[in-house]
């Protein structure tokens, strides 16, 4: 028996005999008549984003690319529901492309990070400092006034703290003698509420009230290292769940139990994919074996420069690829 072989009956296997109910685990059950991804795209006419809508659950991809793409900008996304919006990752680029989308750091209120990759939170320390010293001039607050939220857990608000923003911001002023700045005099720190029985670490939390509200689940992934091999042993990840509706990867490995538990009961999923097997992402061959029902909702993104030449994601069962913000967003409408 082939490799490929023996590893589509274990895919079968898994996904046929260790289902698990999605209602265990806080996620709805209700099945819903969900539309092709595809029809969920509305193009952009205005060439700009906007952060607020009549009250859609609205997905804008700031760009599409993998870290090292040389085009596409990074997989930064910003999700509209009415009055409230959330950006998902900040990466290194984000300030350019939010140039081009007509915003600013500034304009960002609501920030959620996956991981600490520069092109997932390079651009953190000019949303922090121009929301403590741009603000005062734009938005009228006194210095300190405007902090954005920021939502994570406490555990890994103190590592991006320690070990990637504290060099640049901590120093920039003495609030009284001997006292420097910390995280939270840039940004509200919003953290997670602990949910149990999942069977790995998630947290709920919410931006916005009312008909408005974004309701979110943060969910441990496996990342990095490359020799990790669960959650459990992997550096700080997560991917998120977005109103019940919306699977967003972030940066994982390939994760069976993670897209059975946390995707099947999405209308979309938005998963990151590189062009070879191996490393710390999930490679397009791998989830190549999904099954067809998982793969007609799922769209590809973090995508490598050349991808697109190489693989045709509708003839192997695949929503498609990710579009960016230039071409359009993916609306949910209200149910």
């Amino acid at each position: 028996m082939s490799v490929c072989s023996a590893t589509n009956l274990t895919i079968n296997f898994y996904w046929n005999q260790k289902r698990v109910q999605a209602n265990a685990f806080g996620i709805s059950k209700k099945e819903h008549a969900v539309s092709m991804p595809n029809n969920l795209f509305v193009p952009n006419a205005q060439a700009k984003i906007h952060l607020r809508n009549e009250g859609d659950l609205q997905v804008w991809f700031l760009g599409v690319g993998s870290a090292f793409a040389a085009s596409m900008f990074q997989s930064n996304l910003i999700v509209v529901k009415g009055d409230s919006h959330l950006m998902i990752d900040l990466g290194s680029k984000a300030s350019v492309a939010l140039h081009e989308a007509g915003l600013t750091t500034l304009d960002i209120e609501n920030l959620l990070v996956t991981h600490s990759h520069a092109d997932h939170i390079g651009g953190m320390e000019e949303w922090c400092l121009r929301a403590r010293y741009a603000a005062p001039s734009i938005k009228g607050c006194a210095r300190g006034e405007y902090r954005p939220a920021l939502l994570t857990t406490a555990d890994y608000g103190h590592i991006l703290w320690e070990c990637s923003l504290r060099g640049g911001l901590e120093h920039s002023e003495e609030t009284q003698p001997g006292r420097r700045l910390s995280l939270s005099d840039y940004v509200s720190l919003r953290y997670g509420t602990y949910v149990p029985g999942f069977g790995r670490p998630v947290y709920q939390m919410k931006v916005g009230e009312g008909a408005s509200a974004i309701e979110l689940k943060i969910v441990r992934t496996n990342h990095i290292p490359d020799t990790s091999k669960s959650w459990q042993t992997a550096f700080y990840s997560v991917g998120v769940i977005i109103d019940e509706r919306i699977m967003f990867s972030g940066d994982t490995m390939f994760d069976l139990e993670f897209l059975d538990v946390f995707g099947t009961h999405c209308d979309v999923i938005f998963h990151d994919c590189q062009d070879f097997t191996g490393g710390v992402h999930a490679s397009f061959e791998e989830l190549c074996i999904l099954p067809k029902k998982i793969k007609k909702k799922m769209i590809l993104y973090h995508l490598p420069d050349g991808i697109h030449k190489k693989f045709d994601p509708a003839a192997h069962g695949f929503a498609g690829w990710a579009k960016a913000w230039r071409d359009g967003s993916y609306v949910f409408p209200r149910r």
